[in-house]
């Protein structure tokens, strides 16, 4: 167990601390390549026009004009719904493709990108991850991503051993998306904590809610990623980054 103060707040005998992962231990740059080359290989495998690349990572939360992110729009949304909206959009052009083949097409991306290239840490966030990890608490990543390129982009960022368990959202999972208890719920369960001395950090209010319907002690909001300070409603506390943890 370990204690642990954000702002003003001392979270004592703490045994699991939960971070989600994009916009809370990592930056988003990593997806700039990822949804230029889904798109590129959707046209090269279906035969698309070219006016069809802009309208794919548009869908995936890319700014086709602009090349960065759309902050706020569809990159947050879970990695299963994107490749059910995915074939929707291929469905308006007469391509009857599966989830499956999407799927498939979405894991191969994944090999091709050359993650180290991308992946970036916030600032600041692994010496909180090595203090966590050098206590007896347990440290867990909750995300909407698959659990292999989550891994795989942790690895990258030379985070992934702090970790004792990495929780992705695949189409098999055993649990639902955020903002639903379970993928905390389950966290706690393989790794034998009580969810009522777990943590959450995350930067969407979907983090929060997870925590609270869990029942977890606490749930802290960070101003790195997606939501703004007053669209975190259900955090207890907010801190500018998950660096500002102190141990």
């Amino acid at each position: 167990m370990v204690t642990i103060r954000c702002g003003e707040q001392k979270l004592e005998n703490v045994e699991l601390v939960c971070f989600d992962k994009d916009g809370t231990i990592l930056t988003l740059d990593m997806y700039i390549p990822v949804m230029e080359k889904r798109a590129k290989l959707l046209l090269q495998k279906y035969g698309l026009k070219e006016d069809s690349y802009n309208d794919i990572v548009s869908l995936m939360g890319l700014n086709p004009e602009t090349h960065e992110i759309i902050l706020g729009g569809p990159i947050h949304i879970e990695r299963v719904e994107i490749i059910h909206r995915t074939r929707e959009y291929l469905r308006t052009l007469s391509i009857n493709s599966t989830v499956e083949d999407i799927a498939e097409l979405f894991d191969e991306v994944d090999h091709m990108v050359d993650f180290p290239d991308h992946v970036k840490s916030l600032e600041g966030i692994q010496g909180v991850l090595e203090k966590i990890r050098n206590s007896d608490a347990k440290l867990v990543v909750v995300t909407h991503d698959s659990t292999e390129p989550a891994a795989k982009q942790l690895a990258s960022a030379g985070l992934f051993d702090y970790f004792d368990l990495v929780l992705g959202l695949d189409i098999d999972s055993p649990y639902h998306a955020k903002p639903a208890p379970d993928m905390l719920q389950y966290a706690c369960k393989i790794l034998n904590a009580d969810v009522s001395k777990s943590i959450v950090i995350g930067d969407d209010d979907r983090d929060m809610l997870m925590g609270k319907n869990a029942g977890a002690m606490s749930c802290i909001g960070v101003l790195t990623g997606k939501d703004k300070e007053a669209e975190l409603k259900n955090a207890d506390v907010i801190l500018n980054s998950a660096s500002e943890m102190k141990l």
